[in-house]
């Protein structure tokens, strides 16, 4: 009897953690490098090719952190989170030297 509850209470636990790692993984944020293609100012935007070709687009806010000075073709690390209605939004925008 004892060890059908440490069992049951075990699988409940590996059920929590779980479902904890499944909600936390939305707001984890994710990291890419590449090449600025378009920088749009007045949108704070900013499209970014990636190393497969294709390209992304990246929205600044009065949070993100800036490091280097953005400017087209440079090369750029942008960690970022999407927002709920789709947007990738940049925490951080890192410019390669050199």
């Amino acid at each position: 009897m004892a060890r059908r509850s440490i069992a049951g209470a075990l699988v409940v636990c590996g059920i929590l953690f779980a479902a904890a790692l499944a909600a936390r993984d939305p707001d984890r944020a994710q990291t890419v490098s590449g090449t600025v293609a378009k920088i749009e100012a007045t949108e704070r935007a900013v499209t970014v090719t990636l190393p497969d070709g294709s390209a992304q687009r990246f929205f600044w806010t009065n949070d993100t952190k800036f490091s280097g000075v953005l400017a087209p073709e440079a090369r750029v690390t942008i960690r970022y989170a999407v927002s709920p209605d789709g947007k990738n939004l940049a925490q951080q925008i890192s410019v390669s030297r050199g």
